[in-house]
């Protein structure tokens, strides 16, 4: 699918599923989503470039997705996408290539802020004269978005945390902790912490790529929001790692409490076998089938051998408690 944006009497209109046989007039962004080869190889007669295939997209090496190419800048970066819809998160790849005159966007799948930003464009029609800006707003709304999932994974971990660590309400109403959910929970808060690590790395090196081969020439405006936007980046980076940091102690210490728990529960099964030892071994005696057992012909034989098996229980059990082991 291809979208244009083109900067028209002052606003910026946008045409979905536009045709791509031609530049529309004003033209400032073609939005190419999971493009058709025919899409793409309009697009590359277009803007006169080789627009980088998924394989390309997807090259590890800085030098592969930051270069410029007869003079156009072509950047990519891994943006959050699935969060919304509730599926694993995953960093999508997205390439911008940045020319004098247009801005191109490649990407497979539909992250939250590109749907955000449109709409924003058809509600708010404000012009941007030039692809730059363009391109910096796009990237100021991905950059939102990135804080809005780290200020969710926070308060997700503050969550799991509380209920991992509320000791009393738990004894109160006799509820066990499920280490199980609360462990799955961590390792979702953790991916998407992960994707979003991955996500502020890419784009910062990005903008600053930018900043060294496009920005000459920026209004003043757009130069304060570039290092707004790259004073964010190290701001959430940061908050990313300490996020990582929590999670990793909530992790261990949920593992702790769980071995404790466990301990706890053998211990407990291992006092009450000491405890029925000393009876079990009175009824054992007094279950011999011997000729001559003396007690067996009393009166108080019985009482005597109930009162063994309660006092052989019971002193062990004070002994216990004594010593605090109880």
């Amino acid at each position: 699918m291809l979208r244009t944006f083109s900067a028209l009497d002052g606003h910026l209109h946008v045409e979905e599923d536009a045709p791509a046989g031609a530049l529309p007039l004003g033209a400032l962004w073609l939005d190419l989503q999971s493009p058709t080869p025919q899409e793409e190889a309009a697009v590359e007669r277009l803007v006169g470039l080789d627009i980088p295939t998924r394989a390309e997209a997807a090259a590890i090496g800085e030098s592969a997705r930051l270069y410029i190419e007869e003079g156009a800048l072509v950047m990519t970066a891994a943006v959050v996408a699935g969060v919304s819809e509730g599926r694993r998160p995953v960093a999508a790849d997205v390439t911008f290539v940045l020319t004098s005159s247009l801005l191109v966007t490649v990407r497979d799948s539909d992250p939250l802020p590109f749907r955000a930003f449109v709409q924003k464009c058809k509600r708010e029609p404000a012009v941007r004269e030039r692809p730059e800006t363009v391109f910096l707003a796009l990237v100021e709304t991905i950059i939102d978005r990135a804080a809005q999932l780290l200020d969710g994974a926070q308060a997700d971990l503050e969550r799991v945390s509380a209920e991992a660590f509320a000791d009393a309400d738990r004894k109160a109403r006799r509820v066990p902790i499920d280490s199980r959910i609360l462990v799955k929970r961590l390792g979702r808060i953790n991916a998407l912490v992960a994707r979003l690590r991955e996500s502020l790395l890419g784009l910062g090196r990005m903008l600053a790529f930018f900043r060294q081969n496009a920005a000459e020439g920026l209004p003043e405006s757009a130069m304060r929001r570039l290092a707004a936007m790259e004073g964010d980046i190290r701001a959430l980076a940061e908050f990313d790692a300490q996020l990582s940091n929590e999670l990793s102690f909530v992790l261990e210490a949920l593992f702790g409490l769980t071995n404790a728990e466990q301990n706890r529960i053998i211990r407990v099964f291992t006092i009450a076998s000491v405890l029925f030892l000393p009876p079990t071994l009175v009824g054992t005696v007094y279950g011999m089938n011997f000729e001559v057992m003396p007690e067996l012909k009393w009166a108080f034989g019985y009482p005597m051998a109930i009162g063994l098996m309660v006092g052989s229980a019971v002193l062990p059990y004070w002994l216990f408690r004594r010593n605090g082991w109880l």
